[in-house]
């Protein structure tokens, strides 16, 4: 079974995905610590980036795994390291270059082809497996983002997290890495809590569920 979730940054996707894939005993993949992972090594190793067809030569060795909800980069514990802002806009930048975004898809699709996934990104359920059992496209308004993350981090200045959301939303959506998915159940994160979330998306994969077994 193939469960995405799809939005913007700062949406509670990552949140979600890991309590729904605990709950249901599902492997949790996420889509944006591929891409931070991309950009740690491209920043780490000095890598022109200009230089495409070099760099993709040289991302195409590196390791990525998740285990104990834990990100490894060529088995060193990445987690805390790529949840910086400078590694989040890179990411968000070089996210738009096509063949970077080749090699994340050809990630995602080989692991949902292997185990029953809750997979949550910005073209999940558009692009990566518009055959998912269950899609879910979560969104909320600007400032209630903006304080999601000041309050990850309330030492910088709320005018600067503005700032920077605002550019890593222009570049994720005119840059093409996200797109909203069709048939998916739209759920606004805006004044609602993790728990009220996590319960709407439970009913509908129960359902789905249900459904699947009755049919076979």
């Amino acid at each position: 079974m193939i469960i995405s979730i799809d939005g913007l940054g700062v949406n509670g996707k990552s949140t979600l995905a890991k309590i729904i894939s605990e709950k249901l005993g599902f492997r949790n993949f996420n889509t944006g610590s591929i891409y931070r992972c991309i950009a740690l090594e491209i920043l780490n190793k000095n890598i022109d980036i200009n230089n495409i067809s070099s760099t993709i030569k040289k991302l195409e060795k590196i390791k990525i795994d998740f285990r104990d909800d834990k990100v490894f980069l060529n088995n060193e514990d990445v987690t805390k390291v790529i949840r910086t802002e400078k590694i989040s806009m890179c990411a968000v930048q070089w996210a738009t270059i096509s063949e970077i975004k080749q090699i994340v898809r050809n990630i995602q699709k080989d692991f949902v082809k292997k185990y029953n996934t809750v997979i949550e990104g910005r073209d999940i359920g558009s692009r990566i497996v518009p055959e998912a059992d269950v899609k879910f496209y979560l969104y909320s308004d600007f400032e209630t983002r903006v304080k999601r993350l000041w309050k990850q981090n309330t030492s910088i200045n709320i005018n600067i997290i503005r700032e920077n959301l605002t550019k890593r939303d222009d570049i994720d959506i005119n840059g093409g890495n996200f797109k909203k998915p069709e048939n998916a159940v739209e759920i606004d994160t805006t004044n609602k809590s993790i728990d009220e979330i996590f319960d709407i998306m439970m009913n509908k994969i129960n359902e789905v569920r249900k459904y699947n077994e009755n049919r076979n």
